[in-house]
């Protein structure tokens, strides 16, 4: 079965704009996207879950909600394993010595969870799941860019949901 590793942006972003919690008429996204948690296709982080869970302002249903996947589902949210680490240290030594990338986004990068997700992603055999978009002579490293350049596969939001929804008749 594959695996898709999702970032943070992809759920905070469908929450607040497309499918919010709570709401009946998106209860179908919400659905698909536990079933995958339930079955394995989809799996966060360690990091990515920090970012949901403490990263935004109080305890937003959003937060609520993946505590409450992680306490039915604790194969959700991934520890690093030792060659997840070393192919994540890779990808940060790589960021720090490319040169168009600014210090800026250096430092942000290197106290993020971009890295963690694609190594995870990488030494699982998985997918990428983001909405960043590729920017590849951006002065800030880009998820879809750095993917490309570690031979990690990658989808959209919209990609992982025909992939794993039900087909149209």
């Amino acid at each position: 079965m594959s695996s898709y590793w999702l970032d943070s942006d992809v759920l905070v972003w469908a929450k607040d704009n497309v499918a919010p919690l709570g709401y009946t008429e998106y209860a179908g996204f919400w659905t698909l996207i536990e079933r995958n948690i339930a079955n394995g296709a989809i799996k966060i982080t360690k990091r990515n879950f920090k970012e949901i869970t403490e990263g935004r302002k109080g305890d937003d249903e959003l937060a609520k909600w993946l505590k409450l996947q992680l306490t039915k589902w604790p194969t959700v949210r991934v520890s690093p394993s030792k060659s997840v680490q070393e192919f994540a240290a890779k990808i940060g030594e790589y960021v720090y010595t490319e040169s168009r990338f600014y210090a800026r986004h250096r430092a942000r990068f290197s106290s993020g969870a971009d890295a963690w997700l694609i190594a995870q992603a990488a030494i699982d055999n998985g997918t990428v799941v983001t909405r960043e978009e590729s920017a590849p002579m951006s002065h800030e490293p880009k998820i879809p860019d750095l993917c490309k350049h570690f031979d990690v596969k990658i989808i959209t939001l919209t990609d992982l949901m025909k992939t794993l929804g039900t087909t149209k008749k």
